[in-house]
């Protein structure tokens, strides 16, 4: 007796092109896992994962089941049907590392591509962002039952459960080279002190004020950094200022009010074995909404100007883009595993399926495309509907690129 002819998805299914391009990398996924008595491998949980971040309607462990029994979703899985309860319980076995692969693959042919891109930044301006990272955390909702998520309490006295993730946004590229889950309790700092790159330049919010993470840039070879500061004064420490540094015209035109380089003469700072360390403080005034707000920023970067730590400072509204992204786009208002596991597999395939996306567009990451593609992928617009859009913007976009270029040119000219 013949099995029956699998059901057809009642929608038009996205992304089998895409799956198409990684055989290669799948191949090498169903290789890893040869052994045992397994039924269920890390390729075709790739598959579904992928697909479902491509169709909004798959959203959940019911769909992906009734996904992978369809004829679309067939012609590419090595098994006749993935339940949602075998799919939990390879959640919480999962490697996710083992798609780093992909990813450092396709971040190299991105890489190659927007090289040839033309940029409109200053020169000097335009290295330092290929080698900025923004670096913040984010929550997502959780239930109780996941082990590593915060309880907290609200204002109204209710309690909720919330799932961290912590990211390091290439400013340049708009994706991300670090996405970590962390440990049960572990601080936004903390974490940060275990995933400090060498020769990258890390922005982080107040936050992530600690002089253990000023003591892990330290000792990390070319690992620079900007990160907001409090006021001095109650648990935040004055810099014993060395050298007051006179302000340009282009600095007072950022914002800033004061520019010196210190140390950290504290008992804090002497444990932390930074004491003897010079970091230097930038003090930038801005206007937002009819309101002034000051921020202190410290930074190891001791020779550029005053205006460019605090457009670097600027800059880390990426990863709060990239978060945005994340919970819309890519649904993850709505955790499909409560393991750790899962949650990073979850983020990797993610961030695998917006590389295939910015390949397939042929533009760089920017708000104009994630606004875009978040049409896409709520159901309200298909990607050959948005792409023509996209490129009247990129269009316009890049013509004041050049525009500001000429503009920036004319006047070093004139001031030299």
């Amino acid at each position: 007796m013949s099995s029956p002819e699998p059901a057809e998805w009642p929608e038009p299914l996205i992304g089998g092109k895409y799956i198409r391009l990684l055989q290669k990398h799948l191949d090498g996924l169903r290789g890893d896992d040869a052994h045992g008595n397994r039924r269920l491998f890390l390729d075709d949980v790739f598959v579904v994962y992928l697909l479902a971040f491509f169709n909004p309607a798959i959203r959940s462990l019911r769909t992906i089941e009734d996904l992978s029994q369809t004829r679309q979703a067939q012609k590419h899985l090595t098994v006749a049907k993935i339940c949602k309860s075998t799919l939990s319980d390879f959640n919480s076995l999962s490697d996710p590392e083992r798609l780093t692969p992909i990813v450092e693959a396709l971040a190299g042919q991105l890489a190659r591509k927007q090289a040839r891109q033309p940029t409109g930044d200053a020169g000097d301006l335009h290295q330092l962002l290929q080698k900025t990272v923004a670096v913040d955390g984010t929550f997502l909702p959780a239930v109780a039952g996941v082990a590593w998520a915060i309880a907290e309490r609200n204002n109204h006295g209710a309690t909720r459960h919330r799932a961290r993730v912590d990211a390091h946004v290439n400013a340049a590229t708009w994706l991300p080279e670090v996405l970590v889950v962390p440990d049960p309790g572990q601080s936004e700092a903390d974490s940060a002190v275990t995933h400090v790159q060498p020769n990258r330049i890390h922005v982080y919010d107040r936050g992530y004020m600690s002089f253990a993470l000023l003591r892990a840039h330290c000792e990390t070879p070319g690992a620079d950094f900007v990160v907001r500061f409090k006021p001095a004064g109650s648990n935040s420490s004055a810099l014993e200022v060395e050298l007051e540094k006179e302000l340009r015209e282009e600095d007072l035109a950022a914002g800033v009010v004061s520019d010196r380089v210190g140390r950290f003469a504290t008992d804090s700072a002497g444990r932390a074995g930074i004491a003897d360390a010079l970091f230097r403080e930038v003090v930038v005034s801005l206007n937002s909404d009819g309101e002034t707000k000051t921020l202190r920023l410290i930074t190891d970067l001791l020779d550029v100007p005053a205006a460019t730590v605090a457009t670097l400072y600027r800059w880390r509204w990426r990863v709060e883009l990239f978060f945005r992204w994340l919970k819309t786009l890519a649904n993850f208002d709505h955790l499909i595993s409560h393991t750790r596991e899962g949650v990073q597999t979850h983020l990797y395939v993610t961030v695998i399926a917006a590389m295939l996306m910015y390949l397939h567009t042929g533009y760089r990451p920017s708000k104009y495309l994630f606004v875009l593609l978040s049409q896409v992928a709520a159901g309200g617009a298909t990607l050959d509907e948005v792409l023509p859009i996209l490129r009247e913007r990129e269009r316009r976009c890049e013509l004041d690129r050049q525009s500001r270029a000429r503009r920036a040119a004319k006047k070093k000219s004139e001031n030299a």
